[in-house]
């Protein structure tokens, strides 16, 4: 087997720990820091946030250096948007190109997925985490094996991009269990609506029915639940939290 770079384990460790806010939005990227936390050179350093910031997970600021790109409600709803057009587009894609190999997997990933809880962030941390990683496999399994390589890379772009704000809202939210015990139930039941097994099962229906006429309109769908579900969290959220501050204020940017 063929072993990564230090270059590709350096940018993969870094990408990594950007999505699992180990590296937090808005954060200072300092070049010393960066090099004793990853034990590498400044050099090699500076190249991999260069090839982060094109991935637009960094952001370069003359006369500061790099920083961990930050979240804002705007950015949310144009990612939100940006993905059902790719997504739909691909899930259509799929569906016309896909053979006996895509539909087992996406079978496999269907039932991995409905096999779990419903997806709750008052549930414990592994929980959570396990319903993530099925989640996501579902999804990598509606669009798998298409020959659309532009649009897969700019798919994997929102990907990761959304993954962050679904991590950083999902903390937000199991915080409001301790901060604030009246306003938790709720919004996490708002948050799950949009995670819930029903819209999963449309989606899945419409995959095994090779209904590639209906793509579009079910992606549409399910992403509308997402958007309508921050709209709700953004009036009920308490608004001295911090995932207030990108539910209740649409040019606010998060940085810690």
């Amino acid at each position: 087997m063929h072993k990564p770079s230090k270059s590709g384990e350096l940018y993969s460790r870094m990408r990594a720990d950007i999505l699992s806010l180990k590296l937090p939005p808005g954060g200072a990227l300092r070049l010393p820091a960066l090099s004793e936390r990853y034990d590498l050179g400044i050099t090699p350093i500076r190249d991999c946030l260069n090839r982060l910031s094109a991935d637009k997970l960094v952001v370069i600021e003359h006369n500061k250096g790099f920083r961990v790109a930050g979240l804002s409600l705007m950015e949310l709803l144009d990612l939100e948007r940006s993905r059902c057009i790719i997504e739909g587009a691909l899930f259509a894609r799929a569906m016309e190109q896909g053979d006996d190999s895509w539909e087992a997997g996406l079978i496999g990933a269907y039932h991995h997925l409905t096999a779990i809880s419903p997806m709750s962030v008052l549930g414990s941390e592994d929980e959570l985490t396990l319903w993530n990683r099925r989640h996501d496999a579902f999804h990598d399994a509606l669009i798998a094996r298409v020959d659309a390589p532009w649009m897969l890379h700019f798919h994997r772009q929102l990907r990761d991009q959304l993954v962050r704000y679904q991590r950083f809202i999902q903390t937000g939210l199991r915080d409001l269990h301790q901060t604030h015990p009246d306003a938790a139930p709720q919004a996490a039941e708002i948050y799950a609506t949009a995670l819930a097994t029903e819209p999963h099962d449309a989606l899945y229906q419409v995959a095994i029915g090779r209904d590639v006429s209906a793509a579009k309109t079910v992606v549409e769908a399910h992403v509308n639940l997402s958007i309508k579900a921050f709209e709700r969290l953004s009036t009920l959220i308490p608004a001295n939290t911090q995932v207030a501050k990108i539910l209740q204020a649409p040019n606010a940017e998060i940085q810690i």
